[in-house]
C-alpha cells in the first residue's frame, strides 16, 4: 500500500504530438520535406552569406512558439509585451549561442542557413527536448521557430576584438588597453589617491553591451552599491577596473569577455560578450 505502479505514458504522448504536428502542417500547407532528422527546415529570405559550422557561434533573433501558437520565448522586446511573457530581467534583441551547445535540432538547422538568411524551423520533440520539461514546454512537445541568422562568428575573440575597436573609434576614445586587455577612460577626475586593495567603494553603475543594450544598472536606486575591492562575486575586469578609479571619479570601463563572463556566458549574458560599464565612485572607506 506505501508503493505505487509508475505508468509510462510517453508512447501516448509521443502520438499526441505526432497527430498535433501531422494537423500544423496540413493546416499550414506545409509541402517541405522533412529530413531523415523529422526537421522541417522552411526558407523565409535567401542570401548568399557565410553558412555556420558546428565550431562556430551564431547570433540571431528568434520567436518560438508550440503548435498551437502559443509563443514561448522571443528575442522582440514589444512581442514579448504584447503576449504577455515580457522579463525586466532580459535583454532583448539578438542572442548568441555556441553551435556546439545547442538542441540537435537547432544545431541541423542553423548549418542549413546563411547569414542574413531568415528561416521557419519545425523541431519534433526528438530533435528538441524530448520528454524533458523546460518553462511552458511540455514533455513531447514540437517547438517552431522562426530564426533570423544574424552573424555567423568563427572567430569569437577577433570578433569582439573588432567591435571594441569600432566602439573606441566610433566614440573618439584614444586610450590603449591595460595588460590584461582591459579599457579604461576617465570621464571626471576624481582625488589623487587610487581605489587601493582591501577599500571598500560605494559606487553607481550602468552596465550595456557594445551595440548599448542595457543589462543592468543601479542608478535609479535611492543608494549607490558598496562593493569590497577586490571581491570573488565581482567579474575579474571589474577587481582591475576599480582600482584605476578615485573617490568621486567617473569612468568608463570596456570588460572584453575574458574578464567577465567568459566564453559560456549567463543567462542574460551571452557568449563571449564584452561588457561597457558607466561607473561613478561616491565614497571609498
Amino acid at each position: 500500500m506505501f508503493t505505487g505502479c509508475f505508468r509510462d505514458d510517453s508512447e501516448e504522448l509521443k502520438e499526441k504530438e505526432d497527430r498535433a504536428l501531422k494537423k500544423y502542417i496540413a493546416d499550414h500547407n506545409i509541402s517541405q520535406v522533412p529530413t531523415a532528422s523529422g526537421l522541417y527546415f522552411i526558407q523565409v529570405t535567401d542570401t548568399t552569406g557565410a553558412t555556420p559550422t558546428i565550431d562556430d557561434v551564431v547570433e540571431f533573433e528568434y520567436t518560438g512558439k508550440l503548435v498551437d501558437g502559443q509563443i514561448f520565448g522571443t528575442t522582440d522586446s514589444v512581442l514579448a509585451k504584447e503576449k504577455k511573457i515580457f522579463y525586466e530581467d532580459l535583454v532583448y534583441g539578438p542572442v548568441r549561442l555556441i553551435m556546439a551547445y545547442s538542441i540537435a535540432g537547432l544545431k541541423e538547422g542553423f548549418q542549413l542557413m546563411q547569414e542574413g538568411e531568415k528561416a521557419t524551423m519545425i523541431l519534433p520533440s526528438d530533435i528538441a527536448y524530448g520528454g524533458n520539461s523546460i518553462g511552458i514546454i511540455e514533455p513531447y512537445n514540437t517547438l517552431i521557430f522562426d530564426i533570423h541568422l544574424k552573424h555567423v562568428i568563427t572567430d569569437p575573440a577577433g570578433y569582439e576584438q573588432t567591435l571594441i575597436l569600432n566602439f573606441l573609434d566610433s566614440n573618439d576614445y584614444d586610450v590603449q588597453p591595460t595588460e590584461s586587455g582591459l579599457y579604461y577612460i576617465e570621464e571626471v577626475a576624481g582625488d589623487s589617491v587610487l581605489i587601493q586593495y582591501g577599500d571598500m567603494v560605494d559606487l553607481y553603475y550602468r552596465g550595456y553591451f557594445l551595440d548599448g543594450r542595457e543589462f543592468d544598472s543601479n542608478l535609479d536606486d535611492s543608494s549607490p552599491v558598496r562593493v569590497s575591492v577586490p571581491t570573488d562575486y565581482l567579474i575579474e575586469g571589474w577587481n582591475e577596473g576599480l582600482q584605476l578609479m578615485s573617490n568621486n571619479s567617473e569612468g568608463l570601463l570596456i570588460i572584453p569577455y575574458d574578464l567577465a563572463y567568459g566564453a559560456t556566458g549567463t543567462q542574460i549574458i551571452g557568449p563571449y560578450m564584452t561588457l561597457v560599464f558607466d561607473i561613478k565612485i561616491e565614497g571609498v572607506h
